[in-house]
């Protein structure tokens, strides 16, 4: 890449601050890339903040180190002694400095005699040990003493992770090769399983109890979405609730294994759905509203569910027929025993006949919501015909029953009940 030709300098340019700034960016990358000293790579950063911030933005390896952090400690502890006149310095890494470099994930053995030279009285060390299950040890040395760090097992890939002095070194820690990590409190001998992070889908479990005896209790969705809630002994936990994102919540009884949903809370309108059946068949039986005012009953199997009933608050039942989402009202029945009959698909029901507890029978005519009434037979044989839009309807003839005729010419005769949709 060509770089605009800069113009020459006089005697009277000030020098540049930066020396290296004056290098085309490739050559600036290349250089980086050379470095592979970890206080190397921190004076160059010091040196020039931009280079430093370039290697960063460029993913060098050196410099995403969390030992490039240390070795900037450690510059800028050794400037700010000499600013002071002084040519005493301990430049002894800390305790939890390397702890924390120990535990973590990039951490490499390649990396201590770097270490060793910058501290040279506490630093880490690694070696193999055993003899069929071979292990990779490293410890925290302070003369010929050390506690014990980390531990990977050579064959497996597993590496457990330990916290404390030597001879109480507890474990705290396991990653697995698949990626899984265990979490451990508790002291050396007595860890329990606390948390587990998978890899596979990000996921987080939660344990109680003791020692040898931990049982799932919580398992969280990496994506928020889904909280799961167990109860029962180490090896035999069993779902009992799901809580959702939304704010819904699932109900769960049975076994481990063949838990089956038994209720679920939903947040949107505060309704209770129940369900029966059997795990992975279960089937909705019943939804109740928030508001008390209706039960809703459910037949069929699992996923195709049909309404067959509604009972509502006022005592009145609406009964439904056909296939899940083209259930349709068939009949309602009102609390004082009024029945109206209704015809027509789902949506369209239109309302042909209505029966009440006296006797009386009304027979309707037109599409849903403008039934009007055409017909009316009374208990003791009279009937009434009547003609007009809904709401409107007229009397245009009687028939009469036994030589009788209707009382106030019909004005007796009844109205259909009305009915819940």
């Amino acid at each position: 890449m060509s770089r605009s030709p800069r113009a020459a300098r006089t005697e009277e340019d000030a020098p540049p601050t930066d020396w290296l700034a004056e290098l085309p960016h490739e050559l600036h990358l290349r250089i980086l890339e050379g470095v592979d000293d970890f206080s190397d790579c921190a004076a160059f950063s010091l040196a020039s903040p931009r280079l430093g911030l370039l290697a960063l933005r460029s993913g060098l390896a050196r410099f995403k180190d969390p030992l490039f952090a240390v070795a900037m400690r450690i510059l800028l502890v050794e400037r700010f002694v000499a600013s002071l006149g002084s040519s005493i310095m301990d430049t002894t890494l800390s305790e939890d400095t390397l702890r924390r470099y120990a535990a973590d994930r990039r951490a490499s053995a390649d990396h201590f005699p770097w270490l060793a030279r910058v501290s040279p009285a506490l630093r880490l060390t690694s070696e193999v040990e055993g003899a069929e299950r071979r292990a990779e040890v490293w410890r925290l040395l302070r003369g010929e003493n050390g506690a014990q760090l980390r531990l990977r097992f050579l064959q497996s890939g597993q590496v457990k992770h330990f916290e404390g002095e030597r001879g109480a070194e507890r474990m705290v820690r396991t990653v697995f090769a698949n990626g899984n990590v265990k979490y451990y409190e508790g002291e050396q001998g007595a860890e329990r399983l606390v948390r587990m992070e998978l890899a596979d889908d990000g996921g987080v479990e939660h344990y109680e109890g003791e020692s040898g005896a931990e049982r799932l209790s919580r398992a969280e969705f990496a994506n928020g979405e889904e909280v799961q809630y167990y109860e029962g002994e180490s090896g035999a936990e069993r779902m009992v609730r799901a809580e959702y994102a939304d704010g819904s919540v699932q109900h769960y009884e049975g076994e481990r294994g063949v838990e089956r949903l038994v209720r679920m809370e939903l947040a949107d309108d505060g309704g209770v759905e129940h369900y029966e059946g059997e795990s992975g068949a279960e089937r909705l039986s019943r939804a109740e509203f928030a508001n008390g005012e209706e039960v809703q009953y459910y037949e069929g199997e699992s996923g195709a569910e049909r309404m067959v009933r509604a009972e509502f608050a006022t005592g009145s039942v609406q009964h439904y027929e056909g296939e899940k989402g083209a259930d349709r009202i068939v009949r309602a029945v009102r609390a004082d025993g009024a029945v109206a009959y209704f015809e027509g698909g789902q949506g369209a029901e239109r309302k042909v006949r209505a029966d009440f507890p006296n006797g009386e029978v009304q027979f309707f005519e037109g599409e849903r919501g403008a039934e009007r009434r055409v017909r009316v037979v009374r208990a003791d044989g009279a009937v009434a015909y009547f003609e007009g839009g809904q709401g409107a309807e007229r009397l245009v003839r009687k028939e009469f029953a036994n030589g009788k005729e209707f009382p106030n010419g019909g004005a007796a005769l009844l109205r259909a009940p009305e009915v819940r949709s």
